[in-house]
């Protein structure tokens, strides 16, 4: 039984001085970030939106009373992403959490090799899937409803729209965020969006995230053209 018992013990040693594969520290996302306010895709640039026929007629003719997020709906995804409110990230190995203070919204990539889900309804926030491609998280989103738009100045989208995002971690404050729309109803080609991530700055006496609540204290709702007040 020696040989034997020597034989595991050898084997064992070499198991535990294996090297493990650990993360790559890059691919920490995790703690509060600024998100910056994007209230215009275009930047300024609206001659350069890949307009379909269809798309440019919508935001040509879209009335800023319409606003989805002046009734208190959710601002969808990718709006979400450049709201002027911080979020939180929370990582594990198989999951992403996004927790927003805008409206305490979350979202949740999984990065356990699933695919999309079949059959589901659409959201303003869609079915997200992940995957590291190095040390940058691409998050694939689909099953998204057209009742958001994608920023203020009412850029719009269908019921077809796919939207990629892709984060990088470019140092300890920042993180590299591309975005990209592509929805072959309101867009000729996938539009291209960049902005940077970072951390949010605690405010002494302050939590990282507030609470937001759209209803409470909106003054403006009477001004919305669908709006009712309370029987």
């Amino acid at each position: 039984m020696r040989p034997v018992l020597l034989g595991a013990l050898l084997l064992a040693s070499t198991l535990s001085a294996a090297p493990t594969d650990s993360p790559s520290p890059n691919r920490d996302l995790t703690g509060y970030w600024n998100i910056p306010y994007v209230p215009n895709m275009a930047l300024g640039h609206e001659e350069s939106v890949p307009y379909t026929p269809v798309g440019q007629a919508a935001f040509k003719n879209h009335d800023a009373k319409d606003d989805p997020t002046g009734f208190c709906l959710k601002p969808g995804m990718p709006r979400i992403m450049g709201s002027p409110y911080p979020m939180q990230i929370v990582q594990t190995p198989t999951q992403v959490l996004f927790l927003f203070e805008y409206m305490n919204l979350w979202r949740a990539i999984y990065l356990d090799g699933r695919p999309h889900h079949k059959g589901i309804d659409s959201t303003f926030l869609g079915d997200s899937i992940g995957h590291w491609e190095g040390d940058t998280l691409v998050i694939d989103t689909t099953a998204l409803n057209d009742r958001s738009w994608l920023d203020t100045a009412g850029h719009q989208h269908s019921d077809q729209l796919h939207v990629i995002e892709k984060l990088r971690r470019t140092g300890p404050a920042s993180i590299a965020y591309e975005l990209t729309v592509d929805d072959p109803v309101m867009y000729a080609k996938p539009w291209i969006s960049n902005r940077v991530l970072t951390p949010l700055k605690p405010t002494p006496g302050l939590p990282d995230l507030l609470e937001y609540e759209c209803g409470e204290n909106n003054k403006d709702l009477q001004h919305l053209r669908s709006f009712k007040p309370a029987q």
